[in-house]
């Protein structure tokens, strides 16, 4: 008992710790975005033959055609392509932009409500420019011949346009979700040493070849630093409105928790034994689904109240002794509470 206590004492630590210190940004998928304008490191990607680009995302909406999550104008974007093809797009402009070169990846690599690892590496060594994503070589390729690579051009006189931008690439492709963990190095990275399986590993840090990096820690403010240059990037909402991107704890999204409003409500009794236990909404609201999750986020158990009951008695077969968080949706929003199986 006291060896159960105090793990989830250390469980609740951790959470704790992380929701403090781990950060990412919410897009609206309307207007919300980040630019940040460029300068002289930021041009230093001109002409670059070795290249990774890199981020975590996690989409929320279902229409997700053309929904931007990284633009450097007049050079490159990428793209989330398509609801029902569910595909990263890797897009090089050249001629001012009037000319577009795709590559993309293969169908169906994407998860919905999900965070995902994308990562575009361009090596001219090998001579070959891929499209990861989560780890995986996704590389859309028919021939059997890898995609050729391709430097990036910076247009001869872009102006003051060629910024960098996330979550937006023009009218209608704002993203909608969460995005983590930007990185932009002028070498060709080894994937296996990235880091493609947790969006919630320590944040990226700076090294000479690193031209931006965006780890998206500060939590609060209308900045966040691109901490190759100390420089910093304005969080906007394009059109003077007033949705700007919100800043969010990573380990909120690994629970799956999609509402901002957070409902109150019971679980007892708790620590729990064989007998099971009860979770009971405030204010009589109905309860519409109960997922428990284990400490990594995996979801171990999911249930639909399609009675839409404000009390419900789950069972606790096959929960293994530990550590859990009850994720409970009512037609209000959703909250989520630690449990303890002993």
């Amino acid at each position: 008992m006291k060896k159960q206590l105090l793990f989830l004492l250390m469980f609740s630590m951790t959470l704790g710790l992380v929701a403090q210190s781990d950060n990412c940004l919410k897009f609206d998928g309307v207007a919300s975005r980040v630019k940040y304008s460029t300068d002289t490191t930021l041009d230093n990607l001109n002409g670059a033959t070795d290249y990774t680009i890199e981020a975590w995302f996690y989409p929320t909406d279902a229409d997700i055609h053309n929904r931007v999550i990284l633009k450097r104008w007049y050079q490159f974007a990428i793209t989330l392509y398509k609801n029902d093809l569910r595909r990263i797009y890797f897009t090089h402009y050249t001629n001012n932009g009037q000319d577009k070169t795709y590559v993309n990846s293969l169908y169906n690599v994407i998860n919905l409500n999900e965070w995902n690892h994308v990562a575009v590496i361009n090596n001219s060594t090998d001579n070959t420019l891929k499209i990861y994503v989560n780890g995986v070589d996704v590389t859309a390729d028919t021939s059997g011949t890898a995609t050729t690579h391709t430097a990036l051009t910076l247009e001869a006189n872009p102006g003051t346009s060629a910024n960098f931008y996330v979550a937006y690439g023009g009218s209608g492709t704002v993203f909608n979700g969460f995005v983590d963990k930007v990185r932009i190095k002028k070498t060709a990275e080894d994937i296996a040493n990235l880091n493609t399986n947790d969006p919630l590993a320590m944040p990226y840090t700076t090294d000479a070849d690193t031209v931006l990096l965006l780890n998206f820690n500060e939590g609060t403010g209308t900045t966040t630093v691109n901490e190759a240059t100390g420089t910093d990037a304005d969080l906007e909402c394009r059109g003077g409105c007033s949705e700007i991107p919100t800043w969010y704890p990573v380990q909120t999204t690994m629970v799956g928790v999609d509402s901002i409003n957070q409902i109150d409500f019971s679980v007892y009794p708790n620590p729990v034994t064989a007998q099971g236990f009860v979770i009971k909404a405030s204010d009589n609201q109905n309860i519409i689904k109960v997922q428990i999750l284990d400490i990594t986020g995996k979801i171990v158990r999911n249930f639909v109240n399609k009675a839409h009951l404000s009390q419900l008695k789950m069972a606790t077969d096959n929960l293994m002794p530990g550590a859990y968080l009850v994720k409970v949706k009512t037609n209000e929003g959703t909250g989520v509470q630690k449990l303890l199986v002993k």
